[in-house]
């Protein structure tokens, strides 16, 4: 049998609160992996309260104990900024986020390109993103982490949109990288909120996606839905993966706002479309 995708899950409904107000702990949402059933969790870099060894061996234990590995630690390295202080400042921080995702047993890191900004040209800001990425890569390849650049929107905790939103910008960028040894994690909706197809974006990156965030949202909006409940074919996008032998994460990015009802009825429906896409 030809092998399937692993299902991930990233809780994004509890970055805020988790981060604002110190619940739930990295610790609840492991055990509720767990009870979801699931083999394999993202965790958001916010989610993790210190980079220090004892922390991170208390959460891999708790991990182990939980049967539970990690397809990603979601990054989002502002590549784009103005002052090259703060690039090289964000290169270095990267290089330890690196050391965490081995001590984790992570597979890779979501990265992004960097804010857009006021001021700064279209072609800075490709220039400045693919020399930075191409540089983590190849400081995260010999250590067995696999970098995936995300057609991304905004992080949680970011104020502006992502320079590489808009689909010219994303393809720019990741022909700038093609020959180097970033991936990419490809996101379903990002480009529902453009108004761009997200099969023509998946197209013309497949041969390089090792991880997806699995999410629906409705034409415009921000906010996701429970997965299948929004506009994105999933069908043809899993059909397209499906057709490259595709067997990397598929992680259900879980912003919608039904709680866990809601987790579990995008699991369901994640999971029902691997095995029809997959058999």
């Amino acid at each position: 049998m030809p092998a399937r995708p692993q299902v991930s899950w990233l809780a994004v409904r509890y970055i805020n609160p988790c981060m604002d107000e110190g619940r739930p702990t990295l610790e609840e949402i492991i055990e509720q992996a767990y009870v979801f059933g699931l083999r394999h969790m993202e965790i958001y870099r916010g989610f993790l309260q210190s980079r220090e060894a004892s922390y991170l061996r208390h959460i891999r234990a708790l991990l182990d104990r939980n049967e539970l590995g990690v397809s990603q630690i979601t990054c989002a390295p502002d590549f784009t900024h103005p002052d090259r202080a703060v690039r090289n400042a964000e290169f270095a921080e990267m290089l330890e986020w690196i050391e965490v995702a081995c001590a984790l047993g992570a597979t890779g890191l979501r990265v992004t390109a960097g804010c857009a900004y006021d001021g700064v040209g279209r072609e800075d800001a490709i220039r400045w993103a693919v020399e930075n990425l191409s540089r983590l890569g190849e400081r995260a390849e010999p250590r067995g982490i696999r970098l995936g650049f995300e057609n991304h929107y905004r992080d949680k905790r970011w104020t502006n949109n992502d320079f590489a939103f808009r689909t010219p910008e994303f393809l720019d960028i990741f022909e700038g990288l093609r020959d180097t040894p970033v991936g990419v994690n490809f996101d379903t909706s990002n480009q529902l909120m453009t108004g761009d197809d997200p099969l023509q974006v998946l197209e013309a990156v497949k041969h390089k996606v090792w991880h997806m965030h699995a999410s629906d949202r409705a034409p415009g909006e921000y906010t996701h839905t429970v997965i299948g409940k929004g506009a994105v074919s999933f069908d043809a996008l899993f059909r397209c993966l499906a057709g490259t032998a595709y067997a990397g994460f598929i992680s259900l990015e879980d912003g919608q706002t039904e709680g866990d009802e809601g987790t579990l009825r995008s699991l369901a429906f994640v999971r029902n479309k691997v095995i029809q896409h997959w058999r």
